[in-house]
């Protein structure tokens, strides 16, 4: 960062009246390009494991078989066919017990899904009411990897121990 922008971030920094104000954007942005968030879809989680019920691409299903380190409230997305990806939100869990867990999805419609299919953490939710695409609305994949590269000197600004 530099220029005015720059300046005006040092003074807010150094200013004991926002002495607990965190500078997330440099957490925020790309490694490869400063100035832009995370792509929309950027967090490889694994592998759909399976799904239940009819997979006749008619009949609806709500529930999938994922790895068990997928975050609950997590938009997932994933390859249902060789080349197509839909997203989920996932709103329940059932813990199996063996490294996988059945997650209740909020979008319940008819697609067929492929096992073993790649799954990734969705990052960014586009607005497109406009005519133009944008990644304005962070997601909870963004929210934890903006957090897991925060110093922590600046998280413990907010809880000191």
């Amino acid at each position: 960062m530099s220029g005015t922008l720059k300046a005006v971030n040092d003074l807010i920094i150094a200013s004991s009246r926002y002495a607990q104000i965190m500078d997330v954007f440099p957490a925020f942005v790309t490694d490869a390009d400063p100035t832009k968030a995370p792509a929309s879809d950027l967090f490889p989680l694994g592998n759909v494991i399976g799904h239940p019920g009819n997979q006749d691409g008619v009949t609806t299903w709500d529930t999938m078989k994922l790895p068990a380190s997928v975050p609950l409230g997590a938009v997932v997305v994933f390859e249902y066919q060789p080349g197509l990806w839909t997203p989920r939100t996932l709103i329940e869990r059932t813990d199996n017990g063996d490294g996988t867990a059945d997650y209740k999805v909020a979008e319940v419609f008819a697609t067929n899904v492929q096992d073993n299919a790649t799954l990734l953490g969705k990052a960014m939710n586009l607005d497109s009411g406009t005519g133009t695409t944008t990644h304005v609305h962070p997601l909870l994949h963004t929210v934890l990897r903006t957090f897991s590269r925060m110093p922590q000197a600046w998280k413990s600004k907010l809880y000191p121990s």
